[in-house]
């Protein structure tokens, strides 16, 4: 007997690459050009452009654009040397009257001719986010590059101490160099006499140094923050109407329990424990230190061991946990009341997730806005301002204030323990139960799957962070090159097999996900019991011929 195996067709996902002309070379030059020496450029007066916005009225699709940013701007923005932050409200709706300026700009001209002038007129961390965001929803600018956000600002990845030996390197007349910095969280040297060293009598004992290479891993914090980019909570998909602004909530939910799951699946393989959902009341354990400065070099602060939130910032998370449990009475009633139509939205369908993952994200398209805010950035807010600051423009706080730093804390995660379950699993239980025929693909089985072994290693990664110097002109960062080194976890390549079988011709989707078999302790686990812990590597589209079909794969595939 011959067995026959037809090889399955893989469906290309990625779009088709075009090759680059003239006009377009420029246009990214010129969008590059934006990135440079940002927060570093006040004394760059002869390189100040003149564009005049009131004179430029016509260049917007629609006049009231810029006019509500002028009479904005005349009023007075926060100052350049100011903290940019989300959290504060002022803060916010200036963003908003500078990113509809870049996104109404008639053609590329105009929106790279305004953003010249706001690069040098205002805040850094305002301009920077807005025009980020711009490039990210502006339809005749998907195609540009945009740099890794750790080389537009080294102050917010590179612990302080390194940036100042690149400083005074810079002083002495070097040019270039290397310097290598410790994320792992093991230190280099240590004495047993050290206070909290890993044989000291103080030390903690929770082992969540174990794991810091992952939080601290300059890739995550920029991956999590280009995300957001895509999905802000204030845009309206009526007024933007751009691609990202799709389902909405549905996205925020698998974009967080994602990140939960590669978290947890990390821990496991160093025998720490799942990681325990915060509780407001009850001490945060593992403190945190960034090591880090904003723009403007006020350090960001630290939170010792042991902090109880509700002590120390309790008009926050009571205000956090008013929101969190009309959430929950919501989900428990299975319906939300509309105020602005007096209709009664259902929840128990295909859309109640999404709806969800509204409520909790708070996107401005979610129903009754002001009785449901969101919880999420209520809490981050909680967290990350545990010391009183003298004013709502100049925000001073620990590494949950910024998107770019908010991960590398471990309070993040025992933040998102507690959403997913509190609010998604429960949502879910109280879901009837899918049929079969709902979950299997008639049909289509699966007869064998064969993965290489994954192995995976620590090497150093340099990235350039000459940015994050002052220079006497822009052209000066072409001269000087530094560059910071850490390590960062990584994986030799690997192919994967799977052998399916189908009754007929048909198209069907792969996803590959990775998870633990065992927990820290050696025991077996069931799919439930692992299920939230799942990490999803690949996902790509076959066309399944009828028979038996040989799907092969390489990890340097996956998307």
């Amino acid at each position: 007997m011959t067995a026959t195996v037809i090889s399955a067709s893989v469906v290309q996902q990625r779009p088709e690459r075009k090759i680059a002309d003239a006009n377009f070379l420029k246009q990214q030059k010129q969008v590059l050009d934006m990135f440079v020496g940002i927060g570093h450029n006040d004394h760059w007066k002869e390189e100040v452009p003149d564009f005049d916005i009131k004179a430029n009225l016509g260049s917007f699709t629609d006049e009231k654009y810029p006019k509500e940013f002028l009479k904005a701007y005349e009023k007075g923005f926060m100052p350049k040397n100011a903290i940019f932050s989300m959290f504060c409200h002022h803060t916010r709706a200036d963003l908003i009257r500078i990113f509809d300026l870049f996104f109404f700009a008639k053609d590329f001209e105009t929106f790279i001719k305004v953003a010249s002038w706001a690069k040098y007129h205002i805040n850094s961390g305002m301009f920077s986010y807005a025009y980020i965001l711009a490039l990210t929803h502006r339809a005749d600018t998907q195609d540009f590059v945009i740099p890794p956000l750790y080389e537009v600002f080294p102050n917010f990845f590179v612990p302080t101490d390194t940036l100042h030996q690149v400083y005074d390197a810079k002083m002495e007349g070097f040019k270039d160099g290397r310097y290598t910095y410790n994320n792992t969280g093991y230190e280099y040297t240590f004495h047993t006499a050290m206070y909290g060293g890993f044989f000291s009598n103080e030390n903690r004992g929770y082992g969540d140094f174990r794991v810091s290479y992952f939080r601290e891993d300059v890739g995550l914090n920029n991956y999590v923050t280009e995300a957001s980019f895509r999905n802000p909570q204030w845009m309206s998909p009526e007024k933007y109407n751009t691609p990202w602004l799709k389902r909405r909530g549905e996205n925020f939910y698998q974009m967080q329990q994602q990140l939960f799951a590669r978290y947890s699946l990390e821990r496991a393989a160093h025998g720490l424990p799942n990681v325990a959902p915060l509780v407001w009341d009850m001490p945060i354990m593992v403190g945190y230190n960034p090591r880090v400065s904003y723009v403007n070099g006020q350090p960001m602060y630290n939170r010792p061991d042991k902090l109880i939130p509700e002590e120390f910032n309790r008009p926050a998370v009571m205000r956090t946990k008013t929101f969190e449990r009309r959430i929950l009475d919501t989900i428990d009633a299975g319906s939300v009341w509309e105020t602005s139509n007096k209709t009664l939205i259902q929840m128990n369908n295909e859309e109640g997730m999404e709806l969800l993952g509204k409520l909790v994200f708070g996107s401005i398209d979610r129903p009754s806005k002001k009785f449901y805010q969101s919880p999420f950035f209520s809490a981050l807010e909680a967290l990350a301002f545990v010391t009183s600051t003298a004013s709502d423009r100049t925000y001073v706080g620990n590494a949950l204030s910024e998107s770019l730093t908010a991960t590398r804390d471990p309070v993040y995660f025992n933040y998102l323990a507690r959403i997913i379950n509190m609010f998604f699993q429960h949502y879910k239980r109280l879901q009837p139960h899918y049929t079969h025929d709902q979950v299997s693909f008639s049909g289509v089985s699966v007869r064998n799957v064969e993965v290489d072994k994954l192995m995976t290693y620590f090497d150093m990664f340099d990235y350039e962070i000459t940015n994050g110097l002052g220079m006497q002109k822009s052209a000066d960062y072409i001269d000087h090159r530094y560059y910071a080194r850490q390590y960062r976890i990584n994986h030799k390549p690997y192919h994967y097999n799977v052998t399916v079988n189908s009754d007929h011709a048909v198209d069907g989707i792969v996803r590959v996900f990775i998870g633990h078999k065992f927990d820290a302790e050696g025991r077996l686990l069931t799919i439930n019991q692992a299920r939230l812990s799942f990490f999803e590597i690949d996902r790509f589209i076959v066309k399944l011929s009828a028979g038996s079909n040989l799907i092969e794969r390489s990890s340097k595939e996956s998307p």
